[in-house]
């Protein structure tokens, strides 16, 4: 009997074990569950705090950018009047100064420094003593000077201590000599323009207090590899624990706007205990795990509220078809394009919605042909990407963009160019009209040109006049008169030959100028004309020679022609004009030695090769020497005159006989250009518009 109620104590006992380790083990899952929920609550927690945190600092960060802006803008409305005016004196500069600081009463002091010496203060009476400041010679300012000047947009330095007393921003921008239009040379640096503001007032402007009150906010400037540089806004030893983090790409630098709530993030979520307490006293299993299924869902609902808020960011038309082709997601902007139809909805089909669209007439180009249309648009979405540019009946031109993912769904966006397209349009005719206007000028120009020219060639012989010959004859009848007048007569007509002469040479060139620049015109425009006719090569190699030989001997030069029998099918006056354009640029650009011209015939190609002995062309300009306007120096205008454009005609003109004008030279020792030509093309090509190379 003993032994029996000894085994039931010992059963009992062994229950009770089980049962306390049991409930300790279920107590401990229930803990643990419940920290771990409350581990992944306070992270949400936290994680939505940040995100409330996020966007408010988001406005923050713009309207501090929208104020940075506005200070470089104030300081760049001086700058622009020293660089129109670098000789702005102090009572002007005082002057404008003074209605600045009127307007912007955050401007505590500003300073000039032409050639970085502080020349120029405003006010005057308070800051004597800063002129003559040569930032060279100041280590403490130096640096950021010199960072200022090297950017070419400036940069902001503080908060400094000011000798007046409170704290200040100092604004600095470099000023640069104005430029006249078109110039292609880099801004010569005037010098440094400095602008201290009143910090209490520029905080205050940012519109920050409220914030400041509820976050603890630093704003820092960072050098380029992330380092603090300076503090702007904030306490510099404050030392915040996982701030959110938001960067300003300024010009002039890169800033950070960093931030925790007051007094750091908090250690847990408000009704920790409460909690803690609940799910002490709520045992079932089922209801922890309804509350983390609940949690769950919450998570699911608001990553999804993310995806559909980032999609209506977007500022064009986006749109999503499953497998099937059915409608699952669209954004507002997607509805607007379509004009906000029924049939835009979940569910719809993008066939239905396409005959949708048809019908309403949105797509011009479907009408007549719907069902072809559609057939296509549907083959071409099933081949995975497909893109087009659909014009609306309304004028809009949309892009449409489709592709098809891995489990078959398509996304699409639907992009309004419209602007984009008619931006373009106005380009084109912007450039048509300058076309139109180079050749108008050019034709209004050589008429009235090549009367001049005709009335020199007259003076020029001014001697073989009836009224000369009279007057030689009444001289010449009086011996007395002849022996005294005769001389100086004969002087004067010499004379006026030679400065006729002159003239008309220069008339002649400016003639070419023009010719160059109404056929650069034609080109442009695709009109230049190309009247292909039978030609003998050597009509076309010694004519073009023999006008140049006197220009070519009078250089002391040499000149070797080489010409070959055949007959070539092409426009023999452009051909010549090119020729002489080649060897133009040979006596230019030569002092000595020989030119040639040779010519000869390989196959169904006739050869045209022109060499000089002159300074020749650095390779990697070998190809840029045709186009329009460009010298390989930019000093060989004022050297050689010219407008770059002789090349560029000859290549197009030699393209349009469909040949080709190469060249290869060595610097230093000469050139060789070579002009190849179809002896017998199908036709002339249509000269297409020449391209013009802008400036970077």
């Amino acid at each position: 009997m003993a032994k029996a109620e000894k085994t039931g104590m010992t059963a009992v006992l062994s229950r009770s074990v089980r049962r306390v380790i049991v409930l300790l083990v279920l107590g401990g899952v229930i803990l643990g569950f419940g920290h771990r929920i409350e581990t992944l609550s306070y992270q949400a927690y936290v994680q939505d705090l940040k995100l409330d945190a996020a966007r408010e600092l988001i406005e923050v960060r713009e309207r501090i950018r929208t104020q940075i802006f506005d200070q470089i803008l104030k300081l760049h409305e001086l700058t622009t009047i020293i660089s129109e005016n670098p000789d702005i004196s102090q009572t002007e500069f005082s002057a404008r100064a003074a209605e600045f600081s009127a307007r912007n009463p955050e401007v505590l002091n500003l300073a000039a420094a032409r050639d970085l010496v502080v020349n120029i203060v405003h006010p005057l009476e308070s800051n004597k003593s800063v002129l003559g400041l040569d930032y060279r010679e100041n280590p403490a300012q130096l640096p950021k000077v010199q960072q200022a000047m090297n950017s070419g947009s400036g940069l902001i330095t503080g908060p400094v201590d000011l000798v007046q007393g409170g704290r200040g921003m100092i604004l600095r921008q470099p000023v640069f000599y104005a430029q006249a239009d078109g110039s292609m040379t880099s801004p010569r640096p005037w010098g440094l323009l400095s602008m201290v503001i009143d910090y209490d007032r520029f905080v205050e402007q940012l519109e920050i207090s409220e914030t400041l009150q509820t976050y603890d906010v630093v704003i820092r400037e960072l050098d380029t590899a992330g380092n603090v540089e300076q503090v702007i806004v904030g306490a510099p030893d404050i030392a915040l624990a996982d701030p959110i983090k938001l960067d300003f790409n300024f010009a002039f630098g890169l800033w950070e706007l960093a931030a925790t709530t007051k007094g750091g993030w908090p250690d847990h979520r408000p009704d920790f205990y409460w909690n803690w307490l609940l799910r002490l006293l709520v045992a079932a299993a089922a209801m922890t795990f309804a509350s983390y299924v609940m949690r769950l869902s919450e998570t699911r609902h608001l990553a999804e509220e993310r995806l559909r808020t980032g999609i209506e960011a977007l500022d064009h038309g986006f749109v999503m078809f499953d497998p099937s082709g059915t409608l699952v997601l669209c954004n507002e902007k997607y509805r607007e394009i379509h004009g906000y139809r029924d049939v835009i909805k979940p569910g719809s089909t993008y066939e239905r919605i396409a005959r949708d669209s048809i019908r309403r007439g949105l797509v011009p180009d479907a009408v007549g042909k719907e069902e072809e249309w559609i057939r296509i648009w549907l083959e071409k979405r099933e081949q995975g990407a497909f893109e087009t540019e659909q014009r609306m009946s309304d004028g809009r031109i949309i892009r449409t963009s489709d592709r098809r993912m891995e489990d078959g769904s398509v996304v699409g966006l639907r992009i309004d160019v419209t602007d984009i397209k008619r931006a373009l349009m106005a380009a084109e005719d912007a450039n048509k009209a300058k076309t139109d206007f180079m050749g108008v000028l050019s034709h209004e120009l050589r008429t009235p040109l090549t009367v001049i020219l005709g009335h020199v060639r007259l003076a020029r012989h001014f001697d073989r006049a009836k009224v000369a010959r009279d007057l030689q004859d009444a001289v010449h009848s009086d011996p007395q008169t002849n022996a005294a007048l005769a001389p100086k007569l004969d002087a004067v007509f010499a004379k006026l030959g030679e400065t006729m002469q002159t003239v008309e040479r220069s008339g002649n060139h400016l003639l070419t100028l023009i010719n160059e620049v109404l056929d650069f015109a034609k080109i442009d425009a695709g009109s230049l004309s190309i009247d292909m006719a039978p030609v003998k090569i050597d009509d076309i190699v010694t004519p073009s020679a023999e006008q140049l030989r006197p220009m070519i001997e009078d250089k002391g030069l040499k000149l070797h022609v080489a010409s070959t029998k055949g007959t070539l099918l092409a426009d023999g006056k452009r051909i010549q004009q090119i020729l002489i354009n080649l060897l133009s640029n040979a006596i230019k650009f030569s002092d000595q030695g020989e030119i040639s011209l040779v010519s000869r015939v390989r196959g169904e190609v006739v050869e045209f090769r022109v060499t000089d002995n002159g300074i020749g062309i650095p390779e990697e300009e070998l190809e840029r020497v045709f186009e329009p306007f460009h010298q390989v120096d930019s000093t060989a205008t004022r050297r050689f005159g010219g407008t770059g454009l002789g090349l560029a005609i000859s290549r197009d003109i030699a393209i349009a006989h469909g040949g080709n004008l190469v060249a290869t030279s060595i610097l230093g020792k000469g050139s060789s250009f070579l002009l190849t030509l179809p002896m017998h093309p199908a036709h002339a090509v249509k000269t297409a518009p020449a391209k013009v190379t802008e400036p970077a």
